[in-house]
């Protein structure tokens, strides 16, 4: 018997993205732009050490993934975070319900000051704060299009993820979508397992979408592929095996140019 080769996502979550991806296209710049932003990954050649601390090392950071996405890194202002609650207050006692800030924040108003806040523990987690700060700039430049995307700016969240993969920051955004790491606490003198999720798309949606931007773009899959984590390498290597046999998918591509907004 053979097996049909089907993508990680169901119907409805191919159809959006489609539609998504054809949306951005559009409105960025079409296949043409999409070119010019190879795919990024953590390592010290895309994003050489700051050698900053601080709030300058925040800013710092922004400042390259701008540079990355050719977005004008002074229409934000950089804010880091009041420090999130510690919910253990002992070896026996650990809060409940204690409120956590966002890893990230956009806001603008119509006098067009943009601000970015960010979690101050992204600063000893690069990975992590990359893909917020890719995120975080990506919401500027949705802000611009008056055009709305498919599903309606209800769904910003998830297409401003998308918007992530675009720019080719998705390594960053599917790696940190997902953690499950263990913990040691010596002063508390507690252990165990960790989980932590960032961003709205899921794991197995970020490797569609790593899978079909190089399949629009032409890119190879090698270096995102190196990269990225077990389980996000192996979406993307299913995702683009169901591509690469179901090429009619891609047709709505082929002539994708930029439109005006």
């Amino acid at each position: 018997m053979f097996w049909k080769t089907k993508p990680t996502i169901d119907e409805d979550d191919l159809d959006w993205q489609l539609e998504a991806w054809s949306w951005l296209l559009q409105h960025l710049g079409g296949v043409e732009r999409l070119s010019i932003y190879p795919t990024l990954v953590p390592s010290s050649d895309d994003f050489p050490p700051s050698e900053k601390t601080g709030a300058a090392h925040a800013k710092f950071v922004v400042g390259q993934v701008a540079s990355w996405m050719d977005v004008d890194r002074d229409r934000f202002r950089i804010e880091l975070q009041e420090q999130n609650i510690d919910p253990v207050l002992g070896p026996l006692a650990v809060a409940q319900n204690v409120p956590q800030n966002p890893l990230g924040t956009y806001s603008g108003d119509w006098s067009n000051r943009e601000t970015i806040t960010l979690d101050p523990t992204l600063l000893s987690d690069l990975q992590n704060l990359i893909a917020t700060c890719a995120h975080e700039l990506c919401h500027g430049v949705l802000r611009d299009i008056a055009v709305p995307p498919p599903g309606g700016w209800e769904m910003e969240e998830f297409l401003t993820d998308l918007t992530v993969a675009y720019f080719g920051f998705g390594v960053f955004g599917g790696n940190t979508s997902f953690q499950f790491s263990q913990m040691r606490d010596v002063g508390h003198g507690t252990q165990g397992w960790s989980m932590s999720k960032a961003g709205y798309l899921t794991r197995n949606e970020w490797g569609f979408a790593l899978a079909i931007r190089s399949a629009i773009g032409g890119e190879s899959l090698d270096r995102a592929l190196r990269y990225a984590s077990r389980d996000l390498a192996a979406h993307v290597r299913q995702n683009a095996k169901y591509l690469a046999k179901n090429p009619d998918v891609l047709d709505r591509f082929k002539s994708a140019r930029r439109v005006d907004q």
